[in-house]
């Protein structure tokens, strides 16, 4: 037996920190996003709130958030004026074969069928953009972690896969909502 190979010997173990971290993290981003926003109507129905000259009125005041007042998105972004203006903007999010790889490898994780790629509808192409903006900006989150999109990389999404009725969902944060938009295919 001394040679033998034990059951999870090469297992990675968990960093006994990593959830304590991961809680530091949140509470930090809910107090960024809260820095600037004093009430919830100031908000609503104009985009003054904006800094980088790209966002529009939100349907909440939770999503009127400017892609210049998140210090993590300012930080990726450099100098440039908005984080629709990066380079990896358009190849992460908008591109429409980097979309349709992220949906099939989606898909593929959860085992279910996904329609053929002419047949994709714009809200499973947002659906992917949206995903893959908060990969982008801030790499896996885990389950049932919910991040804000800044108003200005929404609007730019929807402008490239807009929605033929104009009314679109918005930010969920209650899971069976996010299950419901990922299932509308």
């Amino acid at each position: 037996m001394e040679n033998s190979v034990l059951p999870f010997q090469f297992e990675p173990e968990r960093a006994e920190t990593s959830r304590g971290y991961e809680r530091e993290e949140e509470e930090e981003y809910e107090d960024e996003l809260s820095n600037g926003q004093s009430g919830e109507e100031e908000r609503l129905g104009h985009s003054s709130w904006c800094l980088c000259s790209n966002c529009t009125a939100m349907a909440t005041s939770k999503e009127s958030v400017c892609c210049k007042e998140l210090d993590f998105i300012s930080a990726a972004v450099h100098s440039l004026p908005c984080v629709t203006a990066h380079p990896s903007f358009y190849a992460v999010c908008l591109n429409p074969d980097v979309l349709w790889a992220a949906l099939v490898s989606l898909h593929d994780r959860r085992s279910s069928g996904l329609p053929a790629r002419t047949q994709v509808s714009n809200r499973s192409y947002r659906y992917a953009a949206y995903r893959q903006f908060t990969w982008w900006m801030h790499g896996w989150l885990g389950k049932r972690v919910r991040r804000v999109i800044p108003a200005c990389a929404v609007n730019h999404i929807r402008l490239a896969y807009p929605e033929n009725s104009g009314t679109y969902t918005g930010y969920c944060h209650i899971e069976s909502e996010v299950e419901q938009a990922w299932m509308d295919f």
